[in-house]
């Protein structure tokens, strides 16, 4: 007996594509200078502890960026001691996006 569960498109053919209720969002792949302010305000939720670091880091560095490249691989450090494997929800990006950051200080 054939099915009228609503499985296949017109035609007989595969159901047509769902367009997705949600937006996915991910951190750029290139970094620009405009996004100073970026590190401080994305950061998630499981590493909460590091923002202050990134804030000072974003206020001094226009007069000494040494200093905010130290702030910056001080919270980097530390979002590693917490989360040492990435497993939390956008640890994995935050720390790819800090170090790409990092690395373009050098």
């Amino acid at each position: 007996m054939a099915s009228s569960s609503g499985t296949k498109g017109p035609g007989g053919g595969p159901p047509p594509k769902k367009s997705l209720s949600r937006r996915m969002t991910r951190l750029p792949s290139t970094i620009e200078d405009e996004d100073a302010a970026y590190d401080s305000e994305l950061v998630p939720s499981s590493l909460a502890s590091i923002v202050p670091i990134l804030r000072v880091a974003n206020v001094v560095e226009e007069h000494n960026p040494r200093v905010a490249y130290l702030c910056r691989f001080h919270a980097f450090e530390k979002a590693h001691n917490i989360d040492p494997t990435s497993s939390g929800r956008g640890v994995r990006q935050f720390k790819t996006y800090l170090l790409h950051r990092l690395e373009k200080w050098e």
